[in-house]
């Protein structure tokens, strides 16, 4: 037993046997030889032939799957090999990749990140920012658009709060900008807020052209208070303009378009740019009542252009001033709480305004009515009540200027009635004595000319002016003495054309012209009654007869019909009046002047026994 015993624990177990064998390096044939020594013996002789007829039958199935599949093998081969090819060039790769690559990937990133770090950190802050501020700014980048085309149709007021709206927006995007990149100094400098530096200019480029519209509102002639009201509102809600300027705006731009209403006005007129003056051309041989009509249709046309030129006139000064009035100095105004509080300089630019523009309107009329007023004469009666009618207007406005236009008329009805008694009464004496005294060698006798018949001269007591003569009723007497009744119809025409105006503070300037063609064609004839030479008592008769009718009857009674017939005056007020138009001396100058021709007369009639 104990040999025995001995003898089995010698022997090894069959897989320690078989380990060196090739049997043992697969663990299904370890099993098996692991589970042999437990079989029955009947089992173990049988086990040979039953592996034996496996094995053929394996073999068997192998040879028969050989043939049968031998494409998939061949397929199964060329795969392995190019698996095992492929295998082997990925390991090889990987190894390089490991040890070459990577380090060598490592190393670049870590000098890419030491050289270029800061500015990709940057880049992905500011980046990260508009990331943040997306909404705002996709909603301010249509803010200048909407501006623009806000102002392109007139919605100045959504044009202003967008713009407010916008500013408020930039100015809190630039600020939470500012605060999370204050700790870049560099990064201050970024897109976000040089985009808000693009938007506000922008911005301030539509309020600009809109500034530009407001401006060109108030240039613009068909305009009225309302839309100057906004315009200006809106101006000043820019604050682009202080209140001073801006009002002297308004004022330069009103002033123009007037300005150029005005000269539109004298040029669609077509009078002459020599219409001031008072120089005629007539034709030649043209009689008095030719001349006056002449005269009378330029000077209709010369009225007609006044009165269009003080109607455009009074219109825009009264425009003016009450615009200027409503919009800067009504402080009532709901709107005037919207200007700024007025300074010092600002209260002194708008008191030199104010004592300004009242000169400034009537440097657009007073030259005019100057340069034109004495040639629409006769035609001064409705354009004097016009110019009242102005005045009225104005002075409920505080431009009174009633005091300017009274001289200006004045002025105008005597140079009128000069201008008529130069044209009528000087050319007609002046081309009777020419006819008949000057420009012949030897003058006509007086019977030729002085009367209508040689023989039916008046008798001297008739020639003399009675009381009961009306003023507007002409002595007959002179019809007997034709050169004297043409000068006295010649005057009797012009007072009738002054009856229409004739203001009593020109009643001297009107007796002195009177009085001066009276002296000058006295003078006249006076001298020829001494210069004739001819023995004729005949003739002597007939001068003294002109010369009586000329001293006795027509002188006072052409002083009678300017005194009593057109100012309903007495000789009294002579010396009053002179104070109103006119100059006092020159009226003297011709009184005495006058005085002394009728003295000569009376002097010559004296010394021929009349």
């Amino acid at each position: 037993m104990t040999t025995a015993a001995s003898t089995f624990s010698e022997l090894s177990s069959l897989p320690d046997v078989l380990s060196g064998s090739s049997l043992a390096s697969s663990s299904s044939n370890l099993d098996f030889l692991a589970e042999l020594p437990t079989n029955a013996l009947s089992d173990l002789l049988s086990t040979p032939s039953a592996l034996t007829t496996q094995s053929h039958t394996l073999t068997s199935s192998l040879t028969a799957l050989t043939h049968t599949s031998y494409p998939t093998f061949l397929s199964l081969h060329h795969t392995s090999t190019a698996l095992l090819t492929s295998l082997s060039s990925f390991d090889t790769s990987l190894n390089c990749l490991i040890n070459v690559a990577l380090p060598a990937l490592d190393d670049a990133a870590r000098v890419f990140r030491e050289k270029t770090g800061p500015e990709v950190i940057e880049e992905r802050q500011k980046a990260r920012v508009v990331l943040e501020q997306h909404d705002k700014l996709r909603d301010l980048l249509d803010v200048p658009v909407l501006i623009d085309t806000c102002v392109r149709n007139g919605l100045y007021a959504e044009a202003l709060s967008l713009a407010a709206h916008a500013s408020s927006a930039l100015s809190s995007l630039v600020a939470q900008t500012r605060k999370s990149l204050s700790d870049d100094e560099h990064a201050t400098q970024g897109l976000p807020l040089q985009l808000a530096d693009s938007l506000q200019a922008e911005i301030a480029s539509s309020l600009h052209s809109m500034q530009l519209i407001l401006l060109n509102t108030l240039y613009e002639p068909a305009r009225k208070l309302p839309a100057f009201w906004k315009a200006v509102q809106f101006l000043r809600r820019m604050k682009a303009i202080q209140e001073d300027e801006l009002a002297l705006v308004f004022i330069s731009a009103r002033i123009g378009c007037l300005r150029d209403a005005l000269d539109g006005i004298e040029r669609d007129a077509g009078i002459p740019s020599d219409a001031g003056s008072l120089e005629f051309k007539f034709p030649a041989g043209s009689t008095v009542e030719e001349r006056e009509r002449d005269i009378d249709r330029q000077a209709d046309d010369v009225a007609r252009f006044l009165k269009k030129y003080i109607d455009i006139w009074r219109e825009g000064a009264y425009d003016l001033v009450t615009q200027y009035t409503t919009i800067f100095l009504d402080r009532s105004h709901a709107g005037a709480r919207i200007a700024p509080p007025a300074d010092e300089d600002a209260e002194a630019s708008s008191y030199i305004i104010r004592q300004t523009l009242p000169s400034t309107l009537l440097e657009l009329l007073l030259p005019t009515l100057r340069s034109y007023l004495e040639r629409a004469y006769p035609h001064l009666a409705p354009l004097a009540t016009q110019l009242a009618y102005c005045s009225s207007a104005l002075a409920r406005v505080g431009m009174d200027f009633r005091a300017l236009l009274s001289p200006l008329i004045s002025r105008s009805v005597i140079g009128g009635f000069a201008r008529d008694v130069r044209l009528g009464v000087e050319h007609e004496w002046s081309g009777v004595l020419a006819k008949h005294v000057t420009s012949r060698p030897k003058p006509s006798a007086p019977s030729m000319w002085l009367v209508a018949t040689p023989n039916s001269v008046p008798a001297f007591k008739t020639l003399v002016l009675l009381p009961s003569n009306a003023p507007h009723s002409p002595p007959q007497v002179l019809t007997a003495f034709p050169p004297l009744a043409k000068m006295l119809n010649a005057y009797i025409r012009a007072l009738n054309r002054l009856r229409m105006l004739a203001p009593v503070d020109t009643f001297s300037g009107i007796m002195d012209g009177a009085e001066k063609c009276l002296a000058n064609a006295g003078h006249g004839l006076l001298r020829y009654a001494k210069e004739w030479q001819g023995g004729d008592a005949k003739e002597i008769q007939i001068l003294q007869a002109a010369g009586a009718a000329y001293t006795r009857v027509l002188v006072p009674w052409l002083q009678r019909a300017i005194v009593e017939g057109v100012f309903s005056a007495s000789h009294k007020d002579r010396q009053s009046g002179a104070d109103g138009a006119g100059d006092p001396n020159a009226g003297e100058e011709s009184e005495r002047e006058l005085s002394f021709i009728v003295r000569e007369w009376e002097s010559w009639l004296c010394s021929t026994e009349i």
